[in-house]
């Protein structure tokens, strides 16, 4: 199963510390519920865990991290990224095309399309749920990346070791608004094509 993901974010600090930060991959791992950062395996490719809890259940994925393309002048990178569950139940690989461009008033707009392929366990959820939950987890991690980049955290704070996990209750949360909106959608749909 394929999805297609766009997102766009803004962060109130200078475009060199956002690019500076979201080319370190040990830095934006931190800001990814349930990410562990692991080591740097040279030439531009990094190893990272992922663990991520759902009611009862918690799968842990092992992944590599590959930044396949900088291009520090404009300010655009290519990613490439892979994980499989450590139980061998799936895995998903990523492409992830970002950008930095600085705005007025100090902000930075952060662009970044993906296209994830999802095989196994995973892809039983079907891509509407997929969504919802890449949504959870991109409020999540801008949260945290802004929290880090605008100061609004000690650096105690920002250095401390933090339960980072994916919230199951938030997932789940997300998960059952994005079925009740559509659902929602639909039966407005139907009255308004009624009347």
């Amino acid at each position: 199963m394929k999805v297609k993901i766009s997102k766009t974010f803004e962060v109130n600090a200078p475009s060199n510390d956002v690019w500076n930060f979201m080319t370190d991959v040990k830095k934006v791992s931190t800001c990814i519920p349930g990410a562990e950062y692991l080591e740097d395996l040279g030439g531009n490719k990094h190893s990272v865990m992922l663990v991520v809890k759902v009611g009862p259940i918690k799968s842990k994925y092992r992944g590599e991290v590959y930044l396949k393309n900088i291009d520090e002048e404009k300010q655009v990178i290519e990613i490439e990224g892979k994980g499989t569950d450590v139980k061998g139940k799936g895995g998903a690989n990523m492409e992830l095309n970002g950008s930095i461009t600085a705005k007025e008033d100090g902000l930075t707009e952060v662009v970044g399309d993906s296209t994830v392929t999802i095989q196994g366990m995973l892809a039983q959820f079907g891509s509407r749920m997929v969504e919802d939950v890449s949504n959870q987890l991109f409020l999540q991690f801008t949260k945290a990346l802004s929290a880090k980049l605008e100061g609004s955290q000690s650096s105690e704070d920002i250095n401390s070791e933090v339960d980072n996990s994916l919230s199951g209750v938030a997932v789940a949360s997300a998960a059952l608004k994005g079925v009740s909106g559509r659902l929602m959608d639909k039966l407005k749909g139907k009255k308004n094509n009624e009347g």
